[in-house]
């Protein structure tokens, strides 16, 4: 769904654009948060941040300014936006790429095991945002290994075992 792979059937639509025949657009629509951070550590958070808004085409602005401190304030970063991300931790790591897949307000967030290297606080922190990114229309699908945080966080839930989805239990969606 996020453009990774090609797909070896089907088709992928995202916001009734087809990932295969405008997979650029696709993805200016869509933020993507894999189970590991992968940043250039040689660069500051705000330097990364700035670097992921140019992939998506954001103007270097007053306007992406203001969105990268706000996001590394909600993220609690900031006070850590000028250090070389090599001294962060991997929560820390992860919050980045949190923040860089939110830059640009995606109408769609795919989501690979969120809560991996986080701390409680975090974690809390993060479902948070999730529920309020829904609340504002994003659509956010998430893979996880953890019943209980998707029956916290997702309204609608589907279980795939050995690549097909299992039938909804009576009263779930």
């Amino acid at each position: 769904m996020a453009g990774v792979l090609k797909p070896t059937a089907g088709r992928i639509l995202i916001d009734g654009l087809d990932l295969s025949s405008d997979p650029s657009e696709v993805k200016r629509r869509v933020g993507f948060i894999p189970d590991r951070p992968f940043v250039y550590e040689k660069l500051t958070a705000a330097e990364f941040l700035r670097f992921a808004g140019g992939l998506y085409a954001m103007n270097h602005s007053e306007a992406l300014e203001t969105r990268i401190q706000d996001l590394l304030r909600l993220f609690d970063l900031v006070h850590w936006s000028d250090e070389l991300i090599e001294s962060y931790s991997h929560g820390m790591k992860q919050r980045l790429v949190m923040c860089a897949a939110l830059l640009h307000r995606p109408k769609v967030l795919i989501v690979d095991e969120p809560m991996v290297g986080l701390d409680p606080r975090g974690s809390r922190l993060v479902k948070d945002i999730f529920l309020e990114e829904a609340g504002r229309g994003t659509t956010i699908f998430m893979s996880t290994h953890s019943l209980e945080m998707a029956e916290e966080v997702c309204e609608e839930i589907a279980i795939i075992q050995a690549g097909k989805s299992l039938p909804p239990a009576a009263g779930r969606n």
